[in-house]
């Protein structure tokens, strides 16, 4: 596995990826920038790919630990690495699980925030892509996105937070299993790539157990967002 080293420009902080595997992509840095939690949360994170979003978070917010869960173990690898590369052993804890089995290895009601960049291709699309790291990442190959919420609610404290990024036409998906799952949209950040450009992706804050009400911010460009 080949590694390169690269600078996320926030705080000296590094990633360590393979340039022949899967990549991650500005989606992932704009949901790092987007997240807000008190401090001393517990968070978690699944679908963590080389844990960018992690070590971002351990920098710009103040938990008091990340459990990263990554099933692929070449990413949980590479994860691995680069949180030792920047010295962050005792704030993340990368985790090669199935996010399916993280209230069993952690315990229910554990956390106070949950982060999700998941598989944007449906899994009714994806049955026929082939097992690898890239499949994986972008196919709901291993893990649906409701599953990924079921998870998420099993986890999460009531009144805790979930943070995602996903794609605009997947929006009414994400909004049906949520509130199955007695997760309420509360907050709606449409990115637009540039102006006068359709949408792409959203990001969104949603409550366990929260009262009815979204409030859909302001346009946001991605140029805004996606500096790390």
């Amino acid at each position: 596995m080949a590694e390169r080293i690269e600078d996320l420009q926030f705080e000296g902080l590094k990633i360590i990826q393979d340039p022949n595997g899967y990549l991650f992509t500005s989606d992932s840095v704009l949901l790092a920038n987007y997240v807000r939690f008190l401090p001393k949360s517990k968070v978690v994170e699944f679908c963590a790919g080389s844990g960018v979003i992690s070590i971002l978070l351990s920098k710009k917010q103040k938990p008091s630990k990340i459990h990263a869960f990554e099933i692929m173990k070449a990413p949980f690898l590479l994860m691995q690495k680069s949180v030792k590369l920047n010295n962050l052993e005792d704030m993340v804890v990368p985790v090669n699980e199935d996010l399916k089995n993280a209230s069993n290895l952690l315990g229910r009601g554990y956390a106070d925030v949950v982060v999700c960049n998941p598989p944007y291709i449906a899994k009714d699309n994806a049955v026929h892509q082939e097992i690898t790291v890239k499949n994986v990442a972008v196919n709901e190959l291993l893990v649906s996105f409701e599953e990924v919420v079921s998870s998420a609610e099993k986890l999460l404290k009531f009144g805790g937070k979930f943070f995602l990024v996903h794609r605009v036409d997947r929006l009414v998906d994400v909004f049906s299993v949520l509130r199955k799952y007695k997760i309420e949209p509360k907050k709606l950040n449409i990115i637009y790539p540039k102006e006068d450009f359709e949408p792409v992706v959203f990001l969104l804050e949603a409550h366990k157990g929260g009262k009815t009400g979204l409030r859909v911010e302001a346009k946001t460009l991605a140029s805004k967002l996606n500096k790390a």
